[in-house]
């Protein structure tokens, strides 16, 4: 069985509600992690990452 993975980074927000800045970062730092052979071993096709997604964006993926 292939192992996938979804990713999802979200750091704006509504008015009102404070941002969170390293979202993406760390969305993104824990991408390489998991396409390290030494780490988590996935294949890059396998993780999806999503950054800052409209609800509809992330319901389809």
């Amino acid at each position: 069985m292939a192992k996938v993975a979804l990713l999802i980074g979200i750091s704006e927000y509504e008015p009102g509600l404070a941002p969170l800045p390293n979202a993406v970062k760390d969305v993104e730092a824990m991408r390489r992690v998991l396409v390290n052979p030494e780490m988590g071993d996935f294949a890059e096709a396998d993780v999806t990452m999503l950054k800052n997604p409209q609800r509809q964006d992330m319901e389809d993926a």
